[in-house]
């Protein structure tokens, strides 16, 4: 549904105690949604998986051809596999459509 779209992924609120806040805009791909449970597999266009928390919740825009969707969400998973930096993030109270102009 959304596979190939361009993702911007931000970290808007620390989890845990001991996290570091970091709102650098990380760039993305989706590699595969699932609808069902509300997760999407991102692929990281960068080297270092841990630039990514477990412990943060994060905005996620993603640019389709029509529009640019927004949802927050954790991400639970991240790890290396053949097809790149993969990332398994979990969406939380759905998407909402947004302006160009807020586009990140």
């Amino acid at each position: 549904m959304y596979e190939g779209s361009p993702v911007s992924l931000q970290m808007v609120k620390i989890i845990s105690a001991d996290a570091i806040f970091d709102n650098t805009i990380r760039h993305c791909k989706v590699y595969r949604y699932d609808v069902e449970d509300d997760y999407i597999y991102l692929k990281l266009k960068e080297n270092d998986l841990t630039v990514i928390s477990l412990d943060a919740r994060y905005g996620c825009h993603i640019s389709t051809k029509k529009e640019v969707l927004y949802c927050t969400g954790v991400v639970k998973e991240r790890f290396q596999s053949e097809e790149g930096n993969m990332l398994v993030f979990r969406i939380e109270d759905g998407f909402y459509s947004v302006a160009e102009k807020e586009k990140l």
